[in-house]
């Protein structure tokens, strides 16, 4: 148990959300290991999150705990926000404050659940999420929802305008994966005019 809490301390910081299965790698069996984590949680020696999370010392913000277990955790992409939640996260005003996640870290087809005392709505990703595609996947989702989107025109474009910017996302990256995507997704992609504002790269 000393060996375990010695090096969660030397390979985490206070407050950092601790994966159990980013501890597999340790040399011990996955019983021995939740058997160690309980009493370190019994000790106070750690803070149990939620559900396969812990930390050390100060508890980590929820969003946080979110992002690690479901976006993002050491520069490896393997989810991102959609629908309301990327809006938000684009400057734009929406009326709910549900967070909504795509990702690969999840079986089920759409689900709401809690985590850190917030609660989302997820859903398994059909497509591999990578660090390579993850933007674009995201960018596609949005497309297929803008009928849904009670915002302006003009702003609606103008932030799409500066997603396509910031990724340089063009015709290609689209083409690659906007067929595996329901039909509704070309007919807002031509009835919003997204061709005329992506860039063009031959490749």
């Amino acid at each position: 148990m000393k060996k375990l809490m010695k090096y969660i301390k030397e390979n985490y910081s206070e407050g950092e959300p601790i994966l159990t299965k980013d501890l597999k790698k340790i040399n011990i069996s996955y019983d021995n290991l939740r058997q160690k984590l309980k009493k370190l949680t019994d000790s106070n020696q750690l803070n149990r999150i939620d559900d396969g999370i812990y930390s050390y010392g100060s508890l980590p913000k929820a969003d946080i705990v979110i992002e690690n277990k479901y976006i993002k955790r050491n520069n490896k992409v393997f989810g991102y926000y959609t629908k309301e939640t990327l809006l938000k996260l684009l400057g734009l005003n929406t009326n709910t404050d549900q967070i909504e996640i795509v990702t690969n870290e999840f079986r089920a087809i759409v689900r709401e659940i809690e985590v850190a005392g917030t609660k989302i709505k997820i859903r398994h990703s059909k497509i591999k999420i990578n660090n390579e595609n993850y933007y674009i996947l995201q960018f596609l989702d949005l497309i297929r929802d803008l009928d849904k989107l009670k915002i302006k025109r003009n702003d609606l474009d103008n932030k799409l305008k500066m997603y396509i910017e910031k990724y340089k996302i063009d015709k290609n990256d689209i083409n690659k994966y906007i067929n595996l995507y329901p039909n509704v997704t070309y007919r807002n992609y031509y009835k919003y005019n997204i061709e005329n504002m992506l860039f063009y790269t031959v490749k």
